[in-house]
């Protein structure tokens, strides 16, 4: 059965996630009304998402005191993506096994400078904040110079000086090229966005990429690097630009998509320009999102533990508020190649 979320519950209520949200985190700072706290309450129950009553005392079994902790999250990553929303379902569920409080959720949007930040950290009282794919270095020095922790998720970052959890993208990303290399292939493109540097070179999946490409002496070929911002109707244009302008013995025999919803619309692409996949074109993709065994055909992509990252943030963050453990760098989850019919097919 299906995990219940904030989502569900949202459209059987007829307000917003937030409001949801806010309700069963009781956040004092935006109170929801008695009534529609009740209505939610009562669609939570009936679509099975167990509501946590924490304890203002530390857990019995485990010494820890109620933390509060505060999740930040890109507006649009709100909206069950595919992605974050599993992320997300790992981490409520884990502070729910530890006896801690419902996070308190805001959007990056919310929060978005100085004043807002200070408001949010005064008006909860967190202790802690998890960045989820949220990364503004000025905001986060000055929730640091406040005293309060942060955990970041699904960030990746030359710069970065804070700890993360997140897959391990690089190798990831090298042994899905591996992959497409193994199969035959030595004109491999790539589809993928920057990193928080603004930067695609320096995103991890990038680097895993080059990493393959130059392990195997193979040429990177500048116009089949293509930076989409992270945005699906880019990775279809651009795609569609590249097999429009090239002869088709002239096209890339492979793609290495940095996600699977840069995948999907570049499949459509090749699809569109009268090419086969993978006879003409292999695709891999990455985080193996549920839509991607549908597809046609269904696409090879890299499973990332998305449920465990957010287990493994949520006793992360709260280990390290109890003083557990210092300040880490980095808690990378490997994630694991499951190859399907888009890549598979082998050349002579």
């Amino acid at each position: 059965m299906r995990l219940a979320k904030l989502k569900d519950i949202a459209e059987r209520v007829g307000v917003s996630i937030s409001t949801v949200s806010r309700a069963i985190s009781n956040d004092a700072s935006r109170p929801v009304s008695e009534e529609t706290k009740q209505k939610i309450r009562e669609a939570a129950l009936e679509l099975g998402y167990k509501l946590h009553e924490p304890s203002r005392h530390a857990n019995e079994n485990n010494g820890t005191a109620a933390k509060r902790i505060a999740c930040i999250v890109p507006q649009h990553l709100m909206d069950d993506h595919p992605y974050f929303s599993t992320v997300l379902a790992g981490f409520h569920k884990k502070m729910e096994e530890l006896g801690q409080p419902p996070a308190i959720v805001r959007t990056c949007e919310e929060v978005g400078d100085a004043e807002k930040i200070r408001l949010m950290l005064r008006e909860t009282g967190a202790e802690g904040i998890v960045a989820i794919s949220w990364y503004d270095e000025e905001l986060f020095e000055l929730i640091q110079q406040n005293g309060v922790a942060i955990m970041g998720v699904s960030l990746n970052d030359e710069r970065l000086t804070v700890p993360v959890v997140d897959c391990d993208r690089i190798l990831s990303a090298r042994a899905a090229v591996r992959h497409l290399i193994d199969q035959g292939h030595t004109r491999i493109a790539y589809i993928g966005g920057p990193a928080y540097s603004k930067q695609m070179e320096s995103e991890e999946r990038f680097v895993g990429y080059k990493f393959a490409m130059l392990e195997a002496n193979l040429q990177l070929q500048g116009e089949w690097l293509m930076n989409t911002g992270w945005n699906v109707d880019r990775s279809f244009s651009k795609m569609s630009e590249l097999l429009e302008r090239l002869p088709k013995a002239e096209w890339p025999t492979a793609v290495f998509c940095a996600s699977d919803m840069l995948a999907i619309p570049a499949m459509r692409a090749v699809v569109e320009n009268h090419g086969s996949i993978p006879e003409d074109i292999a695709i891999v993709g990455m985080d193996n999102i549920d839509v991607a065994q549908y597809t046609t055909p269904p696409l090879t992509s890299v499973s990332v533990p998305k449920y465990e990252i957010g287990r493994v943030a949520a006793k992360s963050i709260v280990d390290y508020l109890d003083g557990h453990f210092p300040m880490a760098t980095k808690i990378l989850l490997p994630g694991s190649l499951v190859v399907r019919e888009s890549s598979h097919f082998t050349r002579n």
